[in-house]
């Protein structure tokens, strides 16, 4: 797992260059503005041919989930793959980077508990525990990547679990330290409760819902009809390449989200420019995975409920001022987030440990995040009786 985050740093600084700014992980932003399209294009063509060449040539990827249900993850085109993924995101691409250290990590818990012959109920709990753990490594999230492996993948509770997945997530968590270093992801200013704060949360929430849930269908609708063969060497390079024309102009849209959550969370944005900016993340992430390119959801999913939530408060500030806009921003992206991932108590782990806001938001990220879970089921219920 430290070697993909070695490979995204130094990516990124052989790229973009080694000064500080808004971008990706805290660069400056692109100069030339026309650098984009041509390092994001660029990675689609080499994540086009890598990929095409890893599903002719390599063994079967297996997906965390099924290599937690036992399915076998070759070792090297597991490597290979996730080499691709951070890679891609590292040059821009609009994907998340977060499936590629589950992923590696999984695989390499799989060799192991198959060594040490152990039963098939240890199996799924240490191979979902190392995929947690490699998460929590990669965003020093310790709390989120042990309920990642029991709510996710394990979907149930047990004490044994419990305590493995913990354990893993915080060994790795202090293993990875020294490269990623023990701050959090984001770095927010203290944020107020207030009564404005707690009604805006129970308002915003099933918009995040809502939202949440048109963009989780159309990703997984998008990803039934992905290229395959020499269509992927076509359709991936040019997908990228119009997310990267599009990245110039907005290049806050790059990468995995980061950059953006930052945008919302800080309130640095116009109100407008943060819708326009998280509609556009949300075309240019779901456009990618359908082109062909494999990563996740979790970071575009925090940077649009961020984006959203913070353009919200601006509006909020006319009907009931108070309301903190920093608070308002990570609450909606912890709405957004967990109708996204269906996990609601990941999600909340996942964005406290992000922002380091501790227990002051937890009740209206409760309640936003409840909301936002009914309104997706809702949602999804609607969605079936009319097919």
């Amino acid at each position: 797992v430290l070697l993909l985050v070695w490979i995204v740093h130094s990516l990124e600084h052989l790229v973009w260059g080694h000064e500080e700014g808004p971008f990706l992980d805290g660069l400056a932003l692109p100069n030339p503005w026309w650098l984009p399209m041509v390092t994001v294009g660029g990675a689609g063509v080499v994540a086009a041919v890598g990929w095409y060449l890893l599903r002719r040539f390599g063994r079967r990827l297996a997906t965390v989930e099924q290599g937690v249900d036992g399915a076998r993850m070759p070792w090297w085109e597991t490597l290979v793959d996730t080499v691709l993924q951070v890679g891609s995101v590292a040059m821009g691409a609009s994907i998340g980077k977060e499936v590629a250290p589950r992923e590696l990590a999984a695989m390499a818990g799989s060799k192991i508990v198959r060594w040490f012959r152990l039963d098939a109920r240890w199996c799924r709990i240490l191979i979902a525990s190392a995929a947690g753990a490699g998460l929590a490594a990669v965003y020093n999230v310790p709390l989120g990547g042990a309920l990642f492996a029991i709510e996710i993948l394990l979907a149930q509770f047990s004490v044994g679990a419990a305590v493995v997945a913990l354990a893993a997530s915080s060994i790795a968590t202090l293993v990875a330290r020294p490269l990623v270093g023990d701050g959090s992801l984001y770095s927010v200013a203290s944020v107020e409760v207030n009564a404005s704060l707690i009604v805006a949360a129970i308002l915003i929430g099933p918009l995040m819902g809502w939202g949440a849930s048109s963009f989780s269908t159309v990703t997984k609708t998008l990803a039934r009809f992905r290229p395959e063969g020499w269509r992927l060497l076509v359709v991936l390079p040019v997908a990228f390449a119009a997310v990267g024309a599009l990245g110039a102009a907005f290049p806050l849209i790059l990468g995995n989200g980061r950059a953006l959550a930052a945008a919302g969370f800080d309130l640095s944005q116009p109100a407008l420019l943060l819708i326009a900016l998280a509609l556009m993340k949300y075309v240019a992430t779901t456009v990618s995975l359908g082109a062909g390119a494999i990563g996740g959801t979790l970071q575009p999913s925090v940077a649009i409920g961020g984006a959203l939530g913070a353009a919200a408060a601006a509006g909020w500030a006319f009907v009931w001022p108070g309301a903190d806009g920093t608070a308002l921003a990570i609450v909606a992206a912890a709405a957004f987030l967990a109708s996204t991932m269906r996990a609601p108590f990941t999600a909340i782990a996942l964005v406290i440990e992000f922002t380091d806001t501790g227990f002051p938001l937890l009740v209206p990220i409760f309640l936003a995040v409840a909301g936002s879970l009914a309104a997706s089921r809702l949602t999804s219920r609607e969605s079936l009786r009319r097919f």
